[in-house]
């Protein structure tokens, strides 16, 4: 009977440590769980864009010469991890379109009114046009190239274009440049790959947006 009584007593102890080591594992576990979890949010840099501070270029080009104006941006934020942006969203105030290189102001209204009409960007039916990066990869160190989706007159298009960053402490400025087309969002206005005998009148269909986007980390 003692020998039974003590085989069930090891038995019992054998189940104990069993039991207690597997928990000692789960508890393991769920403290690397946790562990490696912190460091991600650690890593996770939330930044907001200083709209004031911030400047958007755009230079349109036609077969005689150029014009070029700024305009500006409602508000913005993205995700920055591990030296690249994971994704991000910007507002831009499309009524805000200003034109910066015709001092005469009758001739300065007039193309103005051509770029808020519905043969441009028709701002009254759309006051807002909108960039969302999906994903960036390092180029180099500070250096970028972004995959975003643009809309413009609600119509929506891939883009691809390089940022340089610029970080200090808890700011941070990007820098870049980037072609558009403007007759993949519907503006045909002046094109001559739409319209035949423009002569010197043909716009080029595409305009370059030069930005400096500066953001603070939240």
């Amino acid at each position: 009977m003692q020998n039974v009584s003590n085989t069930k007593l090891k038995h019992t102890t054998f189940e104990s440590l069993i039991t207690n080591y597997i928990k000692m594992k789960n508890i393991a576990f769920c403290f690397l769980i946790f562990f490696f979890s912190t460091i991600s949010i650690i890593a996770q840099e939330n930044y907001r864009v200083n709209t004031e501070i911030s400047s958007i270029e755009w230079i349109g080009r036609k077969v005689t010469g150029q014009h070029q104006g700024v305009i500006q941006l409602k508000k913005g934020s993205y995700i920055f991890e591990n030296g690249i942006i994971k994704k991000g969203e910007f507002i831009i105030n499309m009524m805000s379109i200003k034109i910066t290189d015709i001092e005469d102001q009758d001739q300065n209204d007039k193309l103005q009114n051509i770029l808020v009409s519905s043969n441009f960007f028709a701002v009254k039916e759309n006051p807002t046009g909108k960039l969302s990066i999906l994903k960036s990869e390092k180029i180099s160190t500070g250096k970028l190239n972004v995959f975003a989706e643009l809309e413009i007159k609600g119509i929506s298009k891939r883009i691809e274009f390089e940022v340089t960053l610029l970080k200090d402490g808890n700011k941070m400025v990007a820098i870049g440049e980037v072609d558009i087309d403007r007759t993949a969002y519907g503006i045909r206005y002046g094109s001559g790959s739409f319209f035949d005998n423009l002569g010197d009148k043909a716009i080029k269909d595409l305009f370059t947006i030069k930005f400096k986007v500066a953001a603070i980390q939240q």
